[in-house]
């Protein structure tokens, strides 16, 4: 299963536990992006894990096309705070931890372990974690114009809309407006959807 996976790459570059990751694993971990946006016309993956990551993904696909997008730290932690801290940190997480053996019982530790690994152990300290969180969130886009180079990345801003997106990725600019879909309300209401889903889960493998 793929959290199990990406647990095992977290473990090993992190941790130093088990061997580090090679081409053939990520193909397995992530061939199934490469085949379901196919018909898309580029095949990607986003966000953590994958950004965790971007040093063995450059190693791995030399040729594979690198978008830093461009956010003020201080904005992008408070959104963090208002999702994913919040989910992560939901009671109803450590609930579905017991009851959803299939799914979130893998899910959750490899979560922890990922932002644990990215911007160090959780800190009841507001500003100790502000401070832990942006200093991690910073050395990743370091990491990243380190290592992919110039011709393979684009420092890009949502704001700059297809026109620069488009030329980077050889693309035809679309006649539709950009596309903003990834807002905090829009997160909200998928985590809505994923507990849904993950308490029907539960019931149903817990039913007599």
């Amino acid at each position: 299963m793929e959290c199990d996976m990406w647990k095992e790459a977290l473990e090993a570059k992190f941790h130093n536990k088990g061997r580090k990751y090679t081409k053939k694993d990520w193909d397995q971990l992530l061939g199934h992006c490469q085949i379901q946006l196919i018909q898309l016309y580029h095949q990607a993956v986003a966000d953590v894990p994958p950004a965790a990551f971007i040093p063995e993904l450059h190693e791995a696909y030399p040729d594979a096309k690198v978008i830093i997008i461009q956010r003020d730290p201080q904005q992008w932690y408070v959104s963090c705070l208002r999702t994913v801290i919040k989910f992560i940190r939901s009671p109803q997480i450590r609930v579905l931890y017991f009851l959803d053996r299939w799914f979130c019982r893998r899910m959750a530790p490899m979560m922890v372990l990922m932002f644990a690994s990215l911007f160090g152990s959780e800190t009841k300290d507001p500003v100790k974690m502000r401070e832990n969180w942006i200093k991690g969130y910073m050395k990743a886009y370091e990491e990243a114009r380190k290592v992919v180079p110039p011709e393979k990345r684009l420092e890009y801003c949502l704001e700059q809309g297809w026109e620069p997106l488009c030329k980077f990725l050889g693309s035809e600019v679309p006649e539709k407006p950009f596309p903003i879909k990834n807002t905090t309300t829009a997160f909200k209401a998928g985590i809505n959807k994923t507990f849904r889903s993950m308490w029907i889960l539960a019931v149903k493998m817990n039913a007599p």
